[in-house]
């Protein structure tokens, strides 16, 4: 598999197809947002039942990678499932708007760490952290549309402050355009998973844990993002209302801050810190805070 996609032996994609599994989707239409290597299509089909997937993914080599992986594993299944071709932002563009208008479910695992070459965040960050070296400086990846995320384009997204901007994106247009459809998506609560069901419910959806887990800060994610944060709220008086969630250990008995966790992290790279992810499942709520039909298109 090319390192560009997740690994499917991966934790995050192990603890989303276990909410996958819990979300209901037998003979559901579903959309996914960010193919990556096909892995969760075949999930979908074989062990959730879905009864078809549309897919697609911001980087255009993955939807054909996905297609040759599912007719490879399993062929019988190939008329069960689409993958819309090219770069597809979201669920922009003809063809995403037209499935995921039909889609019962919207599935979805997206990044929420700004790039460190982007040009907002550098401003943020030089503002509240020492750059360099000895802070373990921006780390950058040469592909890394799957753990980073464009900060300044969604900078109009209130909780882009948080790193959420792309995920708050994805509720907006969904609750837009299928405004029944649920929605499921593998979260990292680096932030707490208080402020994620926040932004669930400030977009009309009513939030359900399905799944979770612990697992090891992945060393290609920079996270100082997160240290910036604790460093912008300090001496605010607003400490205790944003609080990241990081730890030494597997059990979550050693919390660590995200500052503790960056410095352990440039210190010695190898050093373990974790974090939680869960999956959330939104339901919509009331329909009458649904835009009309003219605000869909």
């Amino acid at each position: 598999m090319p390192s560009f996609t997740f690994d499917p032996s991966d934790p995050w994609t192990v603890t989303f197809q276990a909410g996958l599994e819990r979300a209901g989707l037998r003979g559901r239409r579903v959309y996914e947002v960010g193919v990556g290597s096909g892995a969760n299509v075949l999930h979908l089909l074989r062990r959730c039942g879905a009864a078809h997937v549309t897919a697609s993914d911001l980087d255009p080599r993955l939807p054909p990678l996905a297609r040759r992986f599912v007719m490879d594993a399993a062929p019988g299944l190939a008329g069960r499932c689409r993958f819309i071709e090219g770069s597809v932002s979201l669920v922009d563009g003809p063809a995403a708007t037209e499935a995921v208008v039909a889609a019962d479910t919207v599935v979805a695992c997206l990044p929420q760490v700004p790039d460190p070459g982007d040009a907002m965040y550098t401003r943020f960050r030089a503002a509240h952290l020492r750059t360099g070296p000895e802070t373990g400086g921006p780390l950058r990846i040469t592909d890394h549309a799957a753990h980073y995320y464009p900060w300044s384009a969604f900078d109009d997204h209130p909780f882009n402050a948080v790193g959420l901007g792309l995920i708050e994106a994805l509720l907006r247009r969904v609750r837009a355009r299928a405004p029944r459809a649920e929605v499921v998506l593998n979260l990292g609560c680096r932030i707490g998973k208080d402020v994620l069901t926040r932004l669930f419910r400030a977009h009309g959806y009513r939030p359900e844990e399905l799944a979770s887990r612990v697992v090891p800060q992945d060393g290609r994610t920079d996270i100082t993002f997160f240290a910036a944060l604790e460093a912008a709220l300090r001496g605010t008086g607003h400490e205790k209302d944003f609080t990241c969630s990081f730890s030494a250990d597997p059990e979550g008995r050693r919390p660590l801050s995200a500052t503790e966790a960056a410095d352990r992290l440039a210190a010695d790279p190898g050093t373990p810190v974790f974090h939680e992810i869960c999956v959330l499942r939104g339901r919509p709520t009331a329909f009458d805070d649904v835009p009309d039909e003219e605000d869909r298109r």
